[in-house]
């Protein structure tokens, strides 16, 4: 069945999913709207496409997970300026791939390093107004990731 034929996934606010991938690697495109991830996933033994967020798309790649793997999502509310909309929170699933081994001295910290990037973000917003907050948070965590050796 063709991916766009798939019904996709999508949560409401405060919603979970267990999400299995189907595929190694995500359909990669460009829209309008910048750079998209396209998964194929299934969810509650239904095979549906899943546009994964930037930031879950590196999640994704940084835990190394391929086809088989499972991790949830969670639709939280987070604050973009003065609008609060939905976003996604991937967590992998114990005993799933772990990222590329790191420094001895390092643990396993995406949490924080997001938490981090998103706060100079907001900082770097604050004196720059017009950015988008979420996408400046994401392309820091993107590169603290790599730069820490978990690409």
């Amino acid at each position: 069945m063709a991916t766009d034929k798939l019904p996709k996934l999508e949560l409401k606010l405060n919603e979970s999913a267990r999400v299995k991938l189907l595929r190694d690697k995500a359909y990669e495109g460009q829209s309008n709207y910048g750079p998209y991830f396209l998964y194929t996933v299934e969810e509650a033994g239904i095979e549906k496409s899943f546009f994964a967020p930037e930031e879950v798309h590196a999640q994704i790649q940084a835990h190394g997970l391929k086809a088989g793997s499972e991790f949830l999502l969670k639709k939280v509310a987070a604050q973009n300026g003065k609008k609060i909309n939905g976003q996604l929170v991937f967590e992998p699933i114990n005993g799933e791939a772990h990222p590329d081994p790191k420094p001895a001295n390092a643990s396993d910290n995406f949490k924080e390093l997001m938490r981090q990037s998103i706060e100079d973000a907001v900082e770097i917003s604050k004196a720059v107004p017009g950015l988008d907050v979420q996408r400046i948070g994401t392309a820091i965590f993107i590169a603290r990731t790599k730069s820490n050796g978990f690409h």
